[in-house]
Order: C-alpha cells, then sequence, then structure tokens
C-alpha cells in the first residue's frame, strides 16, 4: 500500500517526462497525505495530455459517506463497481517518491523508496468526478498497488504500479476501452532502478511540508 509521496520535480521536467500540452503550476510537495490535492495526468478524447491537482481518495457517485480509497489493488481493479472507472477515467501519478513504513515490534520506521536516478516517475491510477447540486465539482483519484517486489519487500508487502515509461501512452489512451483484460500486461519500471532508505519520523505527521522528511534519518532530527 501507498499512504504518503512526494513530488519534488520542476513544471519543466513534468512537461517533458508526461508529455504535457504546459507546464503545471506546482510547487514541490515533501508529504502528500490522503485527503489532500495530488497532481494526476489525464488525456482527453484527442489524446492531449494536460495535469490538474485531484483530491488523493477517490469519491464516486453513492459513495459520499464512505471512506474514500486511496489505493485499489490491481488484482481487482477490473472487478466489480471499478469496472468501469478502470474502463474509462485512467490517470497517471507523478511522484519523486513514496514512503512505506517497516514494523519491528511497537516501531514503525518511515522509508523513501524513489528512483536510483532522482527522476520523477509515474504510477497508474483512476480518477472520477462527482456533481452534486449548486457545488464545485469534485475530482478525485487513487491509485493501483501490485506485491511488492525486491526492493520493497522488506519494508512492506505491496507498492505503487509504478509505470515504465514505454506504458504511459498506452495506459492514457482513450481509445483503449479493454484495460481490464489487458492488466498484467502493463510494463512496470524493473526494480533496479529503484532504492530505498530510511528518512526521520517528521513524514509520520499529515501536514508537515519540510524536505527534511526525505532525508536520510541519520541526518535529521526527529521529533
Amino acid at each position: 500500500m501507498c499512504g504518503r509521496g512526494s513530488l519534488t520535480a520542476s513544471p519543466e521536467e513534468l512537461e517533458e517526462a508526461f508529455e504535457l500540452s504546459a507546464a503545471p503550476a506546482v510547487a514541490p510537495r515533501y508529504n502528500i497525505a490522503p485527503s489532500e490535492p495530488m497532481l494526476a495526468v489525464r488525456a482527453d478524447g484527442a489524446g492531449r495530455r494536460t495535469a490538474a491537482l485531484l483530491r488523493w481518495g477517490l469519491v464516486r457517485p453513492g459513495s459520499e459517506d464512505a471512506k474514500a480509497p486511496i489505493n485499489l489493488r490491481i488484482e481487482s481493479a477490473g472487478k466489480g463497481a471499478m469496472k468501469s472507472t478502470l474502463r474509462e477515467r485512467r490517470c497517471i501519478v507523478p511522484l519523486t517518491g513514496f514512503y512505506e513504513w517497516k514494523r519491528s515490534g511497537k516501531a514503525r520506521q518511515p522509508f523513501n523508496v524513489r528512483r536510483k536516478d532522482g527522476r520523477v516517475f509515474g504510477v497508474a491510477g483512476v480518477w472520477e468526478r462527482l456533481e452534486s447540486g449548486d457545488l464545485e465539482p469534485l475530482e478525485s483519484c487513487l491509485v493501483l498497488t501490485t506485491a511488492a517486489n525486491g526492493v520493497v519487500r522488506e519494508i512492506h508487502d505491496r507498492m505503487p504500479v509504478i509505470l515504465d515509461p514505454s506504458s504511459y501512452g498506452w495506459w492514457l489512451d482513450p481509445a483503449v476501452r479493454d484495460a481490464s483484460d489487458r492488466l498484467e500486461g502493463l510494463r512496470i519500471i524493473p526494480e533496479g532502478a529503484l532504492e530505498s532508505y530510511p528518512v526521520s519520523s517528521l513524514v509520520n505527521r499529515a501536514g508537515v511540508e519540510d524536505p527534511r522528511c526525505l532525508e536520510p534519518s541519520r541526518a535529521t532530527t526527529l521529533w
């Protein structure tokens, strides 16, 4: 599972990496938490890619009072109520890292997982748009998760579905309607491109936006 993330890439880096029609106006984020705005890349009917801030935690019509899920297991993404969402409203969530917690007895040590080269990567996601009376439409998203690879497995048994850049176009292609039947064919970034390291307990607190969240724990003052 993925419960926190970071995005420190520049607008220009994001525009180039995801072939956006314009550079998004975003500031660095060091501790993105559920229910907060999260950048998502989508494609319109003509395939034009744009980026927007969506609420992290999918709110679907008729489920407004339920807890909004932030993750969806890829193994069940093409089933039940989520099947139409997967077919019609796919997105990519850009991140430069995500946090997971390793348990040791009662202690929980946070780790940051990122690309070894420090570049931004794209996570497979889906989104929804909820319209309610005179209120502003609410757009929200979640990220897909899969079994952890060798880099993450010692920390947690699940991780986000990190797409190989060659899969970005296919995932966002509005003409692809049978995504639920082809999920296993997605090209995922190889585990050799990733690394993990322990970070400060600063990240434990939602709302703490501080570059020190990404520093190795030995170099950071803990709360």
